[in-house]
């Protein structure tokens, strides 16, 4: 019985990080964008105008794109010093991660009005990191900051239901959670966007802020106490 609680719990924790965490992806993506930047949350297009750039010898925009990717990867690779291990496991140092994040998100929200690129390049860095802090929860591969390996799986174990080989079970409710987080939060990024401009960014920043320190403050407790 304690080994169930112990899982429904790790589960509850599992579920309300993943839809924060997606939630604010998808308010950082659509804000960024209302504000002229490209996507900053995902690689695909981004590397796909990267390529259309070089195509066209548009090597000024070219560079710019780049920036991004390079800011992305940066902050996965910051993710796996920190954390060391795309398992999640609760008790791990996301706290201090996520404090990272609401920094690098903070910067962006400063620089952004001055140097749209360069406030995007930090928003991409914070993206990046998020997206690596956890890849893996069982058998289940997590990504809260882009949407189509969700939605992929999303339909692939629908197919499963409907064949009858599978119940949709929690791997389900995960992943149509993280769905409906990344697209309200999407919403509410260019609302914000119309109604505060790039000081919308601070919101998150706050956010994060808040909820890597509680969580670091957790893990120290729980640690003393172990």
């Amino acid at each position: 019985m304690s080994s169930l609680k112990n899982h429904r719990f790790e589960f509850a924790v599992v579920l309300m990080g993943g839809l924060g965490l997606a939630g604010i992806a998808g308010y950082i993506n659509t804000l960024i964008i209302a504000l002229g930047a490209p996507p900053v949350t995902h690689l695909t297009g981004t590397i796909s105008r990267w390529s259309s750039d070089v195509g066209r010898g548009d090597m000024i925009d070219a560079q710019l794109v780049a920036g991004l990717v390079v800011a992305f990867i940066l902050g996965a690779i910051c993710s796996g010093i920190i954390i060391g291990s795309s398992t999640l496991h609760i008790g791990r140092r996301y706290g201090l991660a996520i404090l990272i994040e609401a920094g690098l998100l903070s910067l962006a929200a400063f620089f952004i009005d001055q140097s749209l690129i360069t406030g995007a390049m930090f928003a991409a860095g914070a993206a990046g990191l998020q997206n690596a802090m956890a890849a893996s929860y069982r058998s289940l591969i997590i990504r809260t900051t882009h949407l189509t390996g969700v939605i992929t799986d999303l339909g692939f174990q629908m197919g499963q239901f409907i064949s009858g080989h599978q119940r949709l079970g929690w791997e389900f409710v995960l992943l149509a959670s993280i769905l409906f987080a990344f697209v309200t939060g999407g919403i509410l990024g260019v609302t914000s966007a119309q109604q505060l401009g790039s000081d919308g960014l601070w919101i998150p920043a706050g956010v994060l802020g808040i909820a890597g320190f509680g969580y670091f403050l957790t893990r120290t407790v729980l640690r003393m106490r172990g």
